[in-house]
């Protein structure tokens, strides 16, 4: 812009301040003097000013016509006069370096902001005309009215419009033409309310732009970023590849071509330095590669020279095997060293195609041959899979499980088929397997649980079986193990590495308890025994000491003692020989010593000596005279003799009459064994007047139960 320019925009500038403080000013001097003199100066230099600059003058100047201050356009508390549309336009058709400028602030983003620096709200359109204004005519006023309807229709049309600097163009087209024709006009409430619309769609979308353009600035930004980061790793990694470093090229220098748009500039630079500082890595290292790659192929089209010798030598074989065989080992080896010069490429892939056609024709009869045992391969593989599948649903899981392994070990046995159905054969055959072996993982995890519940309840079974095993409540204790017993039978199986020695377990427990049950009565006598056995003892420790040589005073309450002793002793049912005869002869041994000891303590007592001596000899009387023994019969006492005399009547039915001897020999017996009990109730007599009485009694007895038995013997007269 030269100079006599500069000078004009300044002169409209100072024009402007001018106009603002005299809008600013309470009652503003002179102003239609003012408003004539800058007419005239905006008319002579007006061309050289802006967009902006001409809507800041022209919203001045409408607001100094309508004679109205900063204070009487604010509106009060609690309502919104809305905005004259001659601001709105104004502010749309700001050029696009400005309206970037102004979207970094909220000052348009809607109401209760104040606008920019520089510019002043343009009054109410239904502010009254200044006086100054000349009058219309009605016919002045129609077309104006009809033209501010158009107007405000062209309006509608521009909010609607896509191309954003033609719509900013003709929206600076209606301010102008806006700016001369609403001041004289009277706005009625439908048309302000348009109007306030018109503003708000203007400002909403402007907002929109505003906050898509930012977005778009910050997710270019973070893509940038991002391809920083992963360049900047190619960049450092160890080992690059060819194909990635030229890449990574070609990335970078498209996003220094066109990074795009960012919030700022110092970002800007910061992602292109980015850039820049990756190209500067990766360069050199791309070149390294390019030279390697070079000598690479270089190499490689040595080696493609020789395969293609070699294929040309298979052309003289027989052995068609040997031949498909060596074929594929070369067309493996040209895969990996496919690559070689441009230049000599094409010559030597179209040789080796070449002489591989005429190798293949040679082995053609043995590829026939091969298809056919690929296909047969094919067969029994399909074969297998439909056996698998049929015992996939199987629970019969050993022997399954067995005939599926054998399917496994048959597979692997027969060799490979048509190519293009090794995956799904494959897939097919494992499918099925593995459709039988999750299955009977699964029921083996459930069976699991379930052997354990099992093991549980046999142990408890057995834990209580062991405890009644100690029981003497012989019959709840028979009833509870015969009542477990058959609990046991209906509890399920437990895992086979516990099932033996869980059932062994039972059993023992069993065998225990029925072994004691059996010998109860044992039990009960062992415990008989065991209270004698103490009984002895305790006779025993009231003994004088074997060394004391004066006679020892009786320990106190002597008899008192040995009677307890007695009644413990006499508890219980009487032992069999082999237990109870070395106790008996004890307890006798005792006391009879106690009795020698101490002769006097036991004087007119159920253990007097003397006492029982005499019902002892009375006793051995009475069975020596039911043995018909020749002793004196004055030693047998009067009422012995009528005793006996008595039961022989009885036992002949007749008083005085014959005595019928089996009948009398069977009441002796009867009387013997009376007589047996009465001497075990007798008490203890010294020790040795009991041995003589007692081989005595024995005697009788015998002889007694020995006629019996001489009189029951067959062919007795």
């Amino acid at each position: 812009m030269d100079t006599p320019q500069l000078e004009h925009l300044q002169q409209l500038t100072d024009l402007c301040d001018r106009l603002e403080e005299m809008a600013g000013a309470a009652t503003p001097e002179h102003p239609a003097a003012v408003l004539d003199e800058a007419a005239a100066l905006w008319a002579s230099i007006g061309g050289a000013a802006d967009e902006a600059l001409a809507g800041r003058y022209e919203a001045l100047v409408a607001r100094l016509r309508a004679g109205r201050g900063p204070e009487e356009d604010r509106s009060a508390p609690g309502t919104a006069e809305p905005a004259a549309p001659v601001d709105v336009l104004r502010a749309t058709a700001l050029p696009a370096s400005a309206a970037e400028a102004s979207a970094q602030s909220p000052a348009e983003s809607g109401a209760g902001v104040s606008p920019p620096a520089g510019t002043e709200p343009v009054p109410a359109v239904d502010a009254p005309p200044a006086e100054a204004l000349p009058p219309l005519s009605t016919e002045e006023h129609d077309a104006h009215v009809a033209r501010l309807v158009e107007m405000l229709d062209a309006a509608d049309q521009l909010l609607s419009a896509t191309d954003l600097p033609d719509a900013r163009a003709r929206w600076s087209a209606l301010r102008r033409e806006w700016s001369a024709v609403v001041p004289r006009l009277a706005l009625d409430e439908a048309a302000t309310s348009r109007l306030s619309e018109i503003e708000f769609r203007i400002d909403a979308r402007e907002a929109e732009l505003k906050e898509a353009r930012v977005r778009h600035q910050r997710e270019n930004l973070e893509r940038m970023l991002r391809l920083c980061d992963h360049l900047e790793k190619v960049a450092r990694a160890e080992q690059l590849a060819l194909r990635d470093a030229e890449r990574a090229m070609r990335e970078v220098r498209s996003a220094l071509d066109a990074p795009g748009p960012m919030p700022t500039r110092q970002d800007q630079q910061a992602v292109i330095a980015r850039l820049k500082a990756v190209q500067s890595a990766i360069f050199p290292r791309l070149q390294d590669l390019r030279e390697a790659d070079e000598w690479e192929r270089w190499a490689n089209a040595g080696v493609q020279e020789s395969l293609i010798r070699r294929l040309e030598e298979l052309r003289d074989g027989d052995d068609a095997a040997a031949i498909a065989r060596q074929l594929r080992q070369v067309q493996e080896e040209w895969h990996k060293v496919r690559a070689v010069p441009r230049e000599k490429g094409r010559d030597l892939w179209q040789r080796f195609k070449a002489v591989e056609a005429e190798v293949r024709a040679k082995c053609e009869d043995y590829f026939q041959h091969l298809a056919v045992e690929r296909a047969e391969n094919l067969r029994q593989k399909e074969l297998l899979c439909e056996q698998a599948e049929a015992l996939a649903d199987s629970t019969d899981w050993i022997r399954t499980a067995e005939t599926i392994k054998g399917f496994q070990a048959q597979w692997k046995l027969i060799g490979p088929v048509t190519p293009g159905h090794e995956k799904a054969v494959w897939e097919r055959f494992r499918a099925a397997c593995d459709r039988f072996f999750t299955r009977r993982k699964q029921d083996l995890v459930e069976r699991k649980t379930v052997w354990t519940s099992n093991l549980q309840q046999k142990e408890t079974i057995c834990a209580q079986i062991e405890a009644l095993a100690e029981s003497t409540d012989w019959d709840q204790a028979l009833a509870d193990v015969k009542r477990l017993q058959a609990e046991w039978r209906t509890v399920g199986p437990v895992k086979r590495s516990r099932a033996e020695a869980t059932l062994l377990r039972f059993r023992s427990a069993c065998e225990r308890f029925f072994d004691r049950y059996a010998h109860r009565n044992d039990q009960e006598l062992l415990k008989v025994a065991e209270l004698r056995r103490q009984t002895c003892e305790a006779l025993e420790a009231l003994l004088p000491a074997a060394d004391s040589v004066a006679p020892a005073l009786p320990p106190p309450d002597l008899a008192g003692s040995v009677f307890a002793l007695r009644r413990q002793w006499e508890q219980g049912p009487p032992l069999p020989r082999t237990l109870g005869e070395g106790l008996q002869e004890r307890y006798a041994a005792a006391t009879g010593r106690l009795l020698d000891a101490y002769p006097e303590a036991f004087k007119g007592t159920d253990l007097d000596p003397e006492q029982n001596r005499a019902r002892l000899e009375q006793l051995c009387r009475t069975v020596e005279a039911l043995a018909g023994d020749d002793g004196p019969a004055e030693q047998l006492s009067p009422a012995a003799i009528l005793a006996a005399q008595w039961r022989e009547a009885l036992a002949a039915n007749t008083i005085g009459g014959r005595v019928d001897d089996d009948a009398r020999l069977r009441q002796a017996s009867e009387e013997v064994k009376r007589a047996q009990a009465a001497w075990r109730r007798v008490g203890p007599v010294p020790v040795a007047v009991a041995h003589e009485l007692t081989e005595r009694f024995q005697r009788a007895c015998h002889r007694v139960m020995k006629q019996r038995e001489a009189r029951r013997r067959p062919g007795r007269s």
